[in-house]
């Protein structure tokens, strides 16, 4: 299972779980968290089944374009036998110059080979409600069906028709909401950029920045990685973020942490300026 990194916490888990070994495509910030087309033709072999891709990306924020897709299509192409895995839950929580493009939609000559993962757990702020949904070939369709029936059987019929009612009624919600997350996001990425020693690039959908705190680490006396700025920020300002080391394959390092912006940014001044830190970097 090929997953690039950075990348969700549970992939890994998931593919161990199913007798899968992960393999891990590493790409930084200097390639905005993409991988290249030679990088996953590097990564493919003769025992690779499965590539995921996220986008727009839980923990970035990036997005891939139509043209980068339709790039990594080509190296798909000539492996027929490797299945994709397309995991579209920030699809609608999107604020780039280009709407919303996924492998199928960019190579739907993949489409029979291809799953669409998706839910209303983002979209629609029904976390709880825990309704998600997949589509591709009928075959895979049917084997995963096997193993849901015996394993959570169905979500309850409650969830059933408020996700049957989110995805089916008027969508200005989301609008509503993607304008929030997107004050949300300009107001940290603003402030994040600021913060000696951190860096930061925007996102380009999600509610999620993944910023660089490696030179923020020298002024902050008895923290040497990210694990131990994570703990000191939640004891010392009740500001949760979490270490980059979680998020990739890889114990606490002096780079990365993921912060997540959807709560609201309209709050009084001293609790917003916990999220400046100043005094305390």
């Amino acid at each position: 299972l090929i997953i690039p990194v950075p990348y969700w916490v549970s992939y890994p888990d998931m593919a161990l779980l199913a007798g899968g070994v992960p393999v891990y495509v590493h790409a930084d910030a200097s390639q905005h968290f993409k991988i290249t087309p030679a990088q996953l033709q590097a990564a493919i072999t003769s025992l690779t089944k499965l590539v995921v891709i996220n986008s727009p990306s839980n923990p970035t924020g990036i997005a891939y374009s139509r043209q980068e897709l339709e790039a990594l299509g080509e190296v798909l192409r000539e492996h027929p036998k490797l299945l994709i895995a397309t995991d579209d839950m920030y699809e609608h929580i999107l604020w780039s110059d280009e709407p919303f493009c996924n492998i199928l939609m960019a190579c739907p000559d993949l489409a029979n080979r291809t799953l669409v993962l998706n839910g209303v757990s983002k979209a629609y702020s029904m976390t709880g409600w825990r309704i998600g949904y997949a589509g591709g070939p009928a075959n895979i369709i049917k084997a995963m069906k096997k193993i849901q029936s015996q394993s959570t059987s169905n979500p309850t019929s409650i969830s059933q028709v408020a996700a049957q009612t989110a995805l089916e009624g008027p969508q200005e919600c989301i609008k509503e909401m993607l304008t929030s997350f997107k004050e949300r996001h300009d107001y940290v990425l603003e402030r994040l950029n600021t913060m000696p020693g951190i860096s930061c690039l925007p996102a380009d959908g999600t509610f999620y920045l993944f910023p660089n705190i490696e030179g923020a680490l020298e002024s902050i006396g008895g923290v040497s990685n990210d694990l131990e700025l994570a703990e000191y920020l939640i004891e010392q300002a009740g500001v949760a973020l979490v270490p980059g080391y979680r998020i990739r394959p890889r114990r606490p390092c002096q780079d990365i942490h993921r912060h997540q912006h959807d709560k609201s940014a309209k709050r009084p001044r001293p609790d917003r300026k916990r999220f400046e830190l100043r005094d305390r970097l």
